[in-house]
């Protein structure tokens, strides 16, 4: 089992992909992260 300790790294809509999968094919930039997959420091 792991821990994690700190701040997530990954962006949380994505799950750190960058993009989301559409359910008609294709995919779409997560426009949260602008599709780097990390999650933005504010």
């Amino acid at each position: 089992m792991m821990k994690v300790t700190g701040k997530a790294l990954e962006c949380l809509y994505c799950s750190g992909k960058g993009y989301f999968q559409l359910l008609l094919g294709g995919s779409e930039t997560c426009s949260c992260c602008g599709g780097s997959g990390k999650k933005e420091e504010k």
